[in-house]
């Protein structure tokens, strides 16, 4: 009499006629309290009299089970990839997946109607080769998703960004590969702070080319050289990561000679946020060395008039800032002062040093900056810190803020590029909202790092901590993993190999 009364709950998905089996718990239950009693029936020494009808309701109610958990796992992978079979692109770049899930389609489809005709649950979960059915559909179907992955694999290993992308975003840009603007909506997922590329139309050209690039804060860099926009999107991609590295690297050397030709308000003014905090560290490390290599005078004392200096451009910086009306210039200046302040504040604590000279721990442990001439045809930005020395990244960072740096950010900047220089990671600890993950962001800001912050939980598998750190390799970012003790302990012991 019960299951006579038990029905699927079955609905209509999306308006398009298809159904779907929805809210199982109450099957569930009932299932549950049925076996219970099933099984206390056959622990009885009276049920030889009706073994026979006890056994064949055991069978009956496994078999929905068995159904039931079958269809809503096949239902599970069809939702998925009906919503990415219906774009045209995919289907011509996967045909042969394309058509077996058609008829994966016609057959689910036309299940879930009968079901929705009679959703009593014995009768419809007992059709003839159903449960077989279902199972051959649910292989096919992970054999499909597996040709998919293997697909967007191909993709994010020409493009190794892709891989901080996930396959639904993925797949959406690879569907527009031939409409450029439709990708800019998803720039900020694979750069630092590329919101937006400029796209124009060149005379006696089809293709759109990109003329440069937008940051998100409504700051603009124009490329050195223009990029085309043809072909695959993840090919296209690559030109615009390499034009925006070889642009920066350009103009970080441009604008280190344009410091010394114009005047320092409208240098900071003419240049981006980025070259210009990036020059006067660099300047500011040129002067230090030059005050402390002094052969005649004493180094304190090129120290202490170094020091007044800072103090005076200090004092116009922050005259300057007052003036200023437009938010990007503002935001440029504040970013400027937050470095300079350190500067002074480094100066004032070198000057207290006795002894000091350009071999003292106290000048060595601080971030230093140098354009050195042979590395590459015209020359490099390589930042150092006590033994190690990095290369600049080049990755264009916008008009972001800049950390206030206090001794103990110093600190943590020494113990992560020490970490970094030995092939290891650092792990910052401390209580919640202390600027962990800022420190180590900021560090990245400073040497022109794309840092990329995770948000671990207990969520987070093998495959897609596989998948980062697929991506870090492959595109020599930082990876940040907030809370990374929340990942559960099999997918811990996993990463530790």
């Amino acid at each position: 009499a019960t299951w006579a009364a038990t029905n699927l709950e079955i609905v209509a998905y999306k308006d398009r006629g298809h159904f779907i089996l929805r809210g199982t718990d109450e099957l569930y239950q009932v299932l549950e309290d049925n076996q219970v009693t099933l099984s206390s029936m056959k622990a009885s020494r009276f049920v030889k009299a009706f073994e026979s009808q006890v056994d064949a309701w055991e069978k009956t109610l496994s078999l929905i089970l068995e159904v039931v958990e079958m269809i809503l796992t096949v239902q599970r992978q069809w939702m998925y990839l009906e919503s990415i079979f219906m774009g045209e692109d995919i289907c011509k770049q996967l045909p042969a997946e394309s058509a077996s899930f058609e008829a994966i389609n016609k057959s689910f489809k036309s299940i879930m109607t009968r079901l929705s005709q009679d959703p009593n649950a014995q009768r419809g979960t007992h059709a003839d080769g159903l449960l077989q059915t279902l199972t051959t559909m649910n292989t096919n179907l992970e054999k499909i998703q597996k040709s998919l992955d293997d697909y967007l694999e191909t993709k994010r290993q020409v493009f190794p960004r892709f891989y901080f992308v996930s396959n639904d975003d993925l797949l959406e840009i690879l569907g527009q590969s031939k409409n450029p603007e439709a990708v800019q909506s998803h720039l900020l997922k694979c750069f630092d702070n590329i919101k937006a590329l400029d796209i124009g139309t060149v005379p006696n050209r089809k293709a759109p080319e990109a003329l440069g690039m937008h940051s998100s804060d409504g700051e603009y860099v124009p490329f050195q050289a223009s990029v085309v926009l043809e072909g695959p999107v993840e090919g296209w991609l690559c030109l615009v990561e390499t034009e925006m590295q070889n642009t920066l690297r350009a103009l970080l050397n441009d604008c280190r000679a344009a410091l010394k030709k114009q005047k320092k308000d409208k240098w900071i003014k003419d240049w981006a946020g980025q070259l210009v905090l990036t020059v006067s560290q660099m300047a500011w490390t040129a002067d230090c060395v030059k005050a402390l290599m002094g052969k005649d005078a004493d180094p304190k004392k090129g120290l202490k008039s170094l020091k007044k200096k800072q103090i005076s451009y200090l004092g116009k910086l922050t005259e300057a800032v007052r003036a200023v009306k437009d938010k990007v210039q503002r935001k440029k200046l504040v970013a400027l002062i937050t470095v300079e302040v350190h500067s002074r504040d480094v100066l004032d604590r070198l000057s207290k040093v006795a002894e000091i000279d350009d071999t003292s721990f106290e000048w060595l442990m601080q971030l230093r900056f140098y354009w050195e001439k042979e590395q590459g045809p015209q020359g490099d930005c390589v930042v150092r810190q006590t033994n190690t020395k990095f290369t600049y990244g080049y990755e264009y960072l916008g008009n972001s803020g800049r950390l206030v740096i206090t001794p103990l950010t110093d600190r943590c900047y020494m113990t992560l590029t020490t970490a970094l220089h030995l092939h290891r990671g650092g792990s910052p600890k401390g209580p919640a909202g202390t600027g962990k993950t800022e420190t180590v962001k900021d560090l990245g800001k400073a040497i022109g790092f794309y840092v990329i912050v995770i948000n671990c939980s207990e969520g987070l598998d093998y495959k897609s901590l596989g998948r980062m750190f697929s991506g870090l390799a492959q595109t020599g970012a930082w990876g940040c993993f907030d809370e990374f003790n929340r990942i559960n302990i099999e997918v811990l012991s996993v990463v530790a190999q």
